[in-house]
This record gives structure tokens, C-alpha cells and sequence, in this order.
């Protein structure tokens, strides 16, 4: 039997490692901020100075680009979730009742939480058969394949269980009483 004790603690667990997540996909996204300001001065400084034809550039940059595009948009994706940030369309969640809204609310999770779900599976099937195979990476730095997949099953497990709370109990709030500022 679940108690409450137990769901309050997974539910603080669950959003402490969302909150870890987040600040770690800030800290790269400022990594990624400097590496290419660093990247660009570099480059206009050796343009500017004559001392090259193209300038210099960071040779590894893009692909640490890339890479860090990808960390930072799966590490970011269960803290905006959890947040409400991604985008909806609720003309239709105005007009209903709470207890519809609601609802219909969870009923969304629901199918949400099943899409992440069908999607941990397949990453991971992903990741075991690069793992298996041991697939490489031969870009600038050589690296298995394995190590960025990893991320991805951790992610929608994550997201799963985060829409699953929220179906066990919608947290949502829906500002319908406040003046429209908008168009």
C-alpha cells in the first residue's frame, strides 16, 4: 500500500532531480554561451589583427555546440513541463466546468504519460543496441555513441512520471478570471 508519506517523498525526490536537471542544463546553456562568444572574438580578433586569412576558430566548438544543444533541451524539458511552460491551446478548457477541466486535464496526462512511456521504451532499445554494437562517434572527439543516448530514456521517464502526478492530481491552475491583456 502507497501511503502518503511515501508519495510526498518520491513526489519531493522526483522534483529535486527535475530542479537538478534544469540548473545543469543552465549551466551548460551558459557554458555554450561563452564557448561561442569565446569562438567569435577569437575569430574577429585574428581577422582584424592580418595575422590570418579566415581567422581562428575553435575547432571543437560546433560540436560541442550540438552536443550541448541536445544535453540542455532534454535536461530542460521535465523542469518546463513541470512548470507549465510548454505551449496549449485551452480555448476549449475556458468553457467547461472545473470538474471537467480537470478531467479532461488528467485525461491529457494521461495520454501524455503514455507517449513518454512508448518513447523510454524505444530510447532504450536505442541505447542497448548502440550500447551492444558499440556504435562510435567520429566527429571531432571520438566517443560512443551510448553516452549521448543515455539521456534521452532518463528524460521521459522523468516526464512520465511528472504527467502521472499531475493526472493523479492536477495542479494545474487555469487563470480564467483574471481581465484578458492580451489580443
Amino acid at each position: 500500500m502507497i501511503t502518503k508519506s511515501r508519495t510526498s517523498r518520491f513526489s519531493i525526490g522526483l522534483d529535486t532531480l527535475i530542479d537538478g536537471l534544469a540548473v545543469t542544463a543552465g549551466v551548460i546553456l551558459c557554458a555554450l554561451t561563452l564557448l561561442i562568444c569565446f569562438d567569435a572574438i577569437g575569430r574577429t580578433i585574428v581577422r582584424f589583427s592580418n595575422s590570418a586569412d579566415w581567422g581562428y576558430t575553435i575547432p571543437w566548438a560546433i560540436d560541442v555546440a550540438e552536443y550541448a544543444l541536445y544535453i540542455t533541451t532534454f535536461f530542460g524539458a521535465p523542469w518546463v513541463l513541470r512548470e507549465g511552460g510548454h505551449i496549449s491551446i485551452d480555448l476549449a478548457l475556458e468553457r467547461l466546468t472545473a470538474a471537467s477541466r480537470n478531467r479532461f486535464l488528467a485525461a491529457a496526462d494521461m495520454i501524455g504519460a503514455l507517449v513518454c512511456i512508448i518513447l523510454f521504451y524505444y530510447s532504450c532499445h536505442v541505447w542497448w543496441t548502440s550500447f551492444r554494437e558499440q556504435v562510435l562517434i567520429h566527429e571531432t572527439f571520438i566517443f560512443p555513441e551510448w553516452t549521448l543516448l543515455s539521456i534521452a530514456p532518463v528524460t521521459f521517464a522523468v516526464m512520465a512520471a511528472v504527467m502521472l502526478r499531475r493526472a493523479h492530481r492536477p495542479t494545474v491552475t487555469l487563470k480564467f478570471d483574471k481581465p484578458n491583456s492580451g489580443l
